[in-house]
């Protein structure tokens, strides 16, 4: 059995994840979805390849990432060379910085079904 902590975790990254393919699915939007972990500890919760570009995402409980995690999503992203990277979390503060993007989960929505739909 999951620690009560790590258990909220999966669940919040699982439900973050469904909501997002979710309506990249009713934008009727062409996609692969993975999940990337390197052998240094590196991931991505989810990498959206679209084709012709790749997204990244992380996922935190956080109302408010930190450095260390913007850090570490843009070394995985780079890896894969993710054109945008979203850190998707229960901020208030919503900074979209063009390829980086700090964001909660209602603004990430509205964004995917206006650049799909």
């Amino acid at each position: 059995m999951l620690p009560r902590r790590l258990a909220h975790v999966v669940r919040w990254e699982g439900f973050v994840i469904e909501q997002i393919l979710s309506v990249l699915t009713q934008c009727d939007c062409a996609f692969e979805a993975y999940f990337l972990r390197t052998s240094d500890q590196y991931e991505i919760d989810l990498l959206i390849d679209l084709g012709k570009a790749r997204w990244a995402f992380e996922i935190k409980l956080s109302t408010s990432p930190s450095p260390h995690d913007f850090q570490r999503l843009n070394r995985a992203a780079d890896l894969v060379g993710a054109e945008r990277r979203f850190l998707v979390s229960q901020t208030r503060q919503i900074t979209d910085a063009g390829k980086l993007v700090s964001c909660d989960l209602p603004w990430l929505l509205r964004h995917l079904e206006e650049q799909f739909a």
